[in-house]
């Protein structure tokens, strides 16, 4: 079933090169800023990286769907949405929870 959705959609893309460039790409800027979040920024917790991947990939996914940016600006777009809402989620909600743990927890 999988198999015949993906051909399905991955026909309308244009050559095999071309198709595997483009769901790359969906995908491989926020897995980048992901990485870049656990290397370099180690105040960064898990909680606000998965919520900025999350947010990152959506907004990637509205800008294939809705908008006529290049594919490979895809990568760009999804690793700096990811790092940057990282940061900014955690400047904004990195309070001690009940245990006096800092981090994007329950508790508080």
């Amino acid at each position: 079933m999988y198999a015949i959705a993906f051909g399905l959609f991955a026909n309308r893309l244009g050559s095999l090169i071309e198709a595997v460039n483009i769901l790359g790409s969906l995908f491989y800027g926020t897995v980048l800023g992901i990485f870049l979040i656990a290397f370099y920024l180690k105040k960064v917790g898990g909680a606000a990286t998965f919520y900025s991947a999350i947010a990152a990939e959506l907004v990637v996914m509205a800008c294939y769907f809705f908008t006529e940016i290049p594919y490979l600006w895809y990568n760009v777009i999804g690793c700096l949405l990811t790092v940057i809402l990282a940061y900014l989620f955690t400047l904004l909600f990195n309070r001690p929870n009940r245990y006096g743990v800092k981090g994007l927890g329950v508790g508080g």
